[in-house]
């Protein structure tokens, strides 16, 4: 399926990202699905699943096969069996160590093909980073957003993408054109983001492409800098470079330096004023969420993905059932029940975005501020730890100065984002679904 064959190297960062949202919450409906869910989810060696597979958990790993698509969220997922059909997953890792008989499209932290991998056509992935190793085999294009790349293994066609970093050491059968950082390369963020479950490896800054690089076509790369290409890699097509253009009119339209301090300082002010109300009002509850994330940092990310997709799903399905209800409605002459219906069902999408605006938006960061204000008084001053009002100020600030910081304070946002969703979803779950404590033991 070569759906991205037109598409430049400069546009993939958008392209991909909207073609893995899309993949990712609008599959197809099907007649058989099988779904699972917990904190551990395991398909056995010698499991066989007939119908597609939708599954979220706190690690997902498929050692057995299953004949349709699978649909994965979770913290880790591990594919060391056969997916038939595509592969759509998101997680802080994904990593595919079996066989992938259609497309996989994967977004996560740490995204990894190993040697053992097989993917019969496109991979499409999104995150910080994303590894090939050697002798693992993608058939179709390879499309990538995000950090970093190392692609030591097999593409059969393309390479396209926008990255930080890419080192090239394997074979691509086709034409690589891409859009890379300069010498800065990628962003050195992974401190600040929870610790994956699988290494991430060392990728270089800008282009590298080593001796074992072989490109059966040509080499478009748009950069600051030179790559660093080596004389022994073969690139058949030749080598062009790119300069990065230039927009003078929004270099014009930035704000100053005093702008932009008072900007971050209002932002400040509002968040402290917010996060005393929050912590005056639900104290217990504000509680809660930062200590659901402080003990278990990883499967609360994971969750935070399946809030987050769960969000998409729900609101689209609420868009959808309108639109059908609409549709009958004016089919069996009642016309006057149009308007109404139309009216809640957007009313009901308007409500779910306003309240995933406001919980992201403020709650979510107040609430991780409030946790690592916490923290870190516990290192620096242990008797100021337990209160309120401290953590809180302390957290906020070093949180308004850290999202300053340009890119970092994107990923450091979308990490406060599925972790505050992360807990909320966690907590929803054990107040709707609570569970029972064990008897005390008969003496």
């Amino acid at each position: 399926m070569k759906l991205f064959q037109a598409a430049s190297g400069r546009r993939l960062l958008v392209v991909v990202g909207v073609v893995l949202l899309a993949g990712l919450v609008a599959v197809s409906p099907v007649w058989a699905v099988e779904g699972r869910g917990g904190d551990q989810v395991v398909v056995g060696p010698d499991e066989v699943i007939d119908d597609d597979l939708y599954v979220a958990g706190g690690t997902v790993t498929i050692d057995g096969t299953v004949k349709g698509d699978v649909v994965a969220v979770g913290g880790q997922i591990t594919i060391n069996g056969t997916v038939e059909g595509d592969l759509i997953a998101a997680g802080q890792a994904v990593v595919i160590e079996g066989t992938v008989g259609d497309d996989a499209r994967i977004a996560g932290q740490v995204l990894m093909l190993g040697a053992n991998a097989r993917v019969a056509d496109d991979l499409i992935a999104a995150g910080l980073s994303v590894e090939c190793k050697t002798a693992s085999t993608a058939g179709g294009d390879l499309l990538f957003a995000g950090a970093q790349a190392l692609l030591a293994g097999s593409v059969g066609e393309e390479v396209m993408g926008s990255m930080g970093s890419l080192e090239l050491r394997g074979t691509v059968g086709r034409d690589v054109d891409v859009e890379v950082g300069g010498d800065e390369g990628a962003p050195s963020f992974v401190q600040f983001m929870p610790s994956p479950p699988v290494p991430m490896p060392v990728v270089q800054p800008g282009l590298t492409l080593a001796d074992s690089a072989r490109i059966a076509g040509k080499l478009t790369y748009e950069s600051a800098a030179e790559g660093h290409i080596s004389s022994a890699a073969q690139v058949a097509g030749g080598v062009i470079r790119e300069e990065p253009a230039v927009d003078e009119e929004a270099a014009a339209r930035a704000p100053g330096p005093g702008t932009v301090v008072l900007n971050h300082l209002r932002r400040l002010i509002t968040l402290l004023l917010l996060g005393l109300v929050l912590i005056w009002a639900v104290p217990a509850w504000t509680r809660r969420l930062a200590d659901t994330v402080q003990a278990r940092p990883a499967p609360t990310f994971g969750w935070g993905i399946v809030a987050f997709l769960a969000l998409v799903v729900v609101a689209i399905a609420i868009l959808v059932v309108t639109i059908i209800l609409a549709v009958i409605f004016g089919r069996l002459t009642l016309g006057g029940l149009v308007p109404l219906v139309l009216g809640l069902g957007l009313l009901a999408d308007a409500t779910l975005l306003l309240g995933f605006l406001i919980f992201t938006g403020y709650v979510a960061q107040i609430t991780m501020s409030f946790l690592g204000g916490r923290w870190l008084l516990d290192r620096v001053q242990p008797s100021w730890a337990p209160g309120r009002v401290l953590p809180l100020v302390v957290g906020l600030i070093l949180f308004v100065i850290l999202t300053a910081i340009p890119l970092l304070g994107v990923v450091i946002g979308l990490i406060v984002t599925l972790l505050g969703l992360g807990a909320l979803w966690i907590w929803g779950r054990t107040a709707l679904f609570p569970v029972p404590a064990e008897p005390s033991p008969v003496s």
